[in-house]
């Protein structure tokens, strides 16, 4: 089970701003998906039902997206309508290599067009060797600690994606734009 701060480490890397505002920002759009809890631990819903549902889907990230691009305050507007999905959509990634069983506790990444719960337990064995749950006192501390270790590794792992994209896409546009000379 990855914690918020996974989560917000990702969202870290994607943006590049130093604003406190815009970085709150992006922690609580990292976390948004998992406000499908309330269902559960407000509503007493089962958490099979509900968690990792919706709220962790392509569909509902769109969605959000266009949401936080049409209504965002206007100093958050640097957080732009990619970057706001790829944090939404790396929240379900994240989740997905946290699960120990995908049937059970997966992402249904492509709801409502399907019920399927993707998971790749990549990470699962690095959790259990710290606790096996972290829904007790002792078990969450624990796993507050992984992940406070791990959050700078996530960090920079995501800055070096971001920015091996970014100079993938440079180029490409600039092969497109030497043809267009050309001609």
């Amino acid at each position: 089970m990855a914690l918020p701060i996974a989560h917000s480490a990702v969202a870290f890397g994607i943006i590049r701003s130093r604003d406190r505002l815009v970085l709150a920002g992006a922690v609580f759009l990292s976390i948004l998906p998992d406000l499908d809890f309330i269902l559960v631990w407000g509503f007493g819903l089962p958490i099979q039902v509900y968690h990792r549902t919706f709220s962790h889907s392509i569909l509902f990230s769109l969605a959000l997206a266009l949401l936080w691009r049409s209504f965002c305050p206007f100093r958050l507007r640097t957080l732009s309508f990619m970057p706001v999905l790829l944090i939404l959509l790396s929240h379900g990634a994240i989740d997905m290599l946290c699960t120990s069983d995908a049937a059970d506790h997966g992402v249904m990444l492509f709801w409502p067009a399907s019920s399927y719960r993707a998971g790749v337990p990549v990470l699962v064995p690095v959790y259990l060797l710290v606790a096996n749950s972290p829904f007790s006192p002792e078990g969450a501390l624990r796993f507050l600690f992984l992940e406070s270790f791990m959050a700078w590794p996530l960090w920079r792992f995501t800055r070096i994606v971001r920015e091996g994209l970014l100079a993938m896409a440079a180029r490409h546009w600039d092969s497109k734009a030497a043809v267009q000379l050309k001609e």
